[in-house]
């Protein structure tokens, strides 16, 4: 999948749980232990991955962010895309 073809209004949805310790207040990491593989997600990522709890859009997402932290919608947008682009090529998103 690439930037653009993962749409604003595509619905997206995590694939799985996995096992998760929190760190801090927006500190998070994820193990997968299928892969060997552990996730940091602090600060955005962690609100991102917390709002994929159920399922959203990007524009969901993005609005989200926006109310949160002091960042303008066409960045928010661009690099929101490019982190939930990450999360499906790694298998923890997937798209509807």
């Amino acid at each position: 999948m690439t930037q653009n073809e993962l749409t604003a209004d595509m619905v997206l949805v995590r694939t799985s749980e996995l096992p998760a310790a929190e760190l801090g207040p927006e500190d998070t990491v994820l193990l997968d232990a299928e892969h060997g593989v552990y996730y940091g997600l602090e600060g955005p990522a962690r609100v991102i991955w917390d709002l994929l709890q159920t399922e959203c859009t990007l524009d969901d997402i993005c609005s989200a962010l926006v109310q949160r932290y002091d960042v303008d919608e066409a960045t928010c947008m661009k690099d929101t895309r490019a982190f939930i682009l990450e999360l499906v090529e790694n298998g923890l998103v997937t798209t509807r």
